[in-house]
């Protein structure tokens, strides 16, 4: 019985649409038809009559119709809680009479649900759980794919009149203007802070690129195995190594990697390149660990088929 009750409860446009149904078709019948739906003796009489003329034939069409139509538009009304019918006047009438009503409990209680499930709807976190105060800023900026370091655009920058006076007074206290431009003989050509054209040289070369050293190049000196260095890796006969050396904690993103004040592009689609353009085996050694999630980030990589190591034994 407690089943029933909700569903009742539940569906209660349907019990009203069956309501205006019936008594919208029991008015046409009565008052057109002269057939009252709701005395047995009419329908003995109908089950017994014969229908003559476009009236019987109209009379027989909305009988016969009448459950059929009732079953489809009912279907109707469920699916879109709406009646299918509306007549303005009826709606304005329950309208001005609901005003007059007192609110049942359970319309308040129904009200105070969808408050409370509204303010207590979860979010997505902004930041990761176990990331600290301090690389919120980095974290966001590097999301964004904005620089650590960089300046903000004046475009996307607020200033108060104030601030402008006051910036143009330090400009002018900085770089004076000067009255002229006749150099004295006293001028002080010692002096460290004026760019002379002697600290420009043309002639010497251009400094070469560095050899890369670290711990993985350092490993394979001592064991006597050959490899070569390109940028920031380090190629033997059989892998393509990234190494990451630095002490600080470091968020791997995707495409970034940043650390507090840091940030570098992410190697592994470059390591990835490299590994499949020469048949190489890509690795990523983990010569410092101090990496936000490593577990998970280390399953990232291998999953897109680089080889993660923590010790350079592993490779033997």
């Amino acid at each position: 019985m407690k089943k029933i009750i909700d569903f009742i409860k539940s569906n209660i446009i349907v019990i009203k649409w069956t309501a205006w149904y019936f008594f919208a078709l029991w008015l046409i019948l009565r008052f057109i038809f002269k057939f009252d739906m709701f005395s047995a003796h009419y329908w003995w009489k109908f089950a017994h009559a014969t229908l003559h003329g476009f009236g019987g034939l109209v009379f027989g069409l909305l009988i016969y119709t009448a459950i059929p139509i009732y079953i489809a538009t009912t279907i109707i009304v469920y699916r879109k809680k709406e009646f299918i019918i509306t007549i303005p006047i009826i709606d304005k009438f329950i309208a001005y009479i609901s005003k007059f009503l007192p609110k049942t409990k359970e319309a308040e209680s129904i009200v105070e649900e969808t408050i409370e499930e509204q303010e207590t709807k979860p979010t997505a976190p902004e930041y990761p759980e176990d990331l600290p105060h301090e690389m919120r800023v980095p974290y966001m900026r590097a999301k964004s794919h904005l620089p650590l370091t960089g300046a903000v655009s004046v475009y996307n920058k607020t200033t108060t009149p104030q601030s402008d006076k006051q910036e143009s007074i330090e400009n002018e206290s900085l770089i004076p203007i000067p009255t002229d431009f006749d150099i004295s003989e006293s001028f002080d050509t010692n002096d460290s802070e004026v760019p002379m054209f002697r600290d420009i040289t043309f002639d010497e070369p251009e400094p070469t690129q560095e050899t890369l050293e670290n711990n993985t190049t350092k490993y394979f000196t001592s064991k006597n195995i050959e490899f070569e260095t390109y940028k920031q890796f380090v190629a033997t006969e059989k892998y393509v190594i990234y190494e990451h050396n630095d002490n600080d904690f470091w968020i791997m993103d995707e495409n970034v990697w940043f650390a507090a004040g840091k940030q570098t592009e992410s190697p592994v689609n470059e390591l990835i390149g490299l590994g499949k353009q020469n048949g190489l085996i890509p690795v990523l050694y983990l010569h410092s660990q101090n990496i936000m999630d490593i577990e998970s980030t280390t399953e990232k990589f291998e999953n897109m088929g680089i080889r993660v190591i923590k010790s350079l034994d592993e490779l033997n």
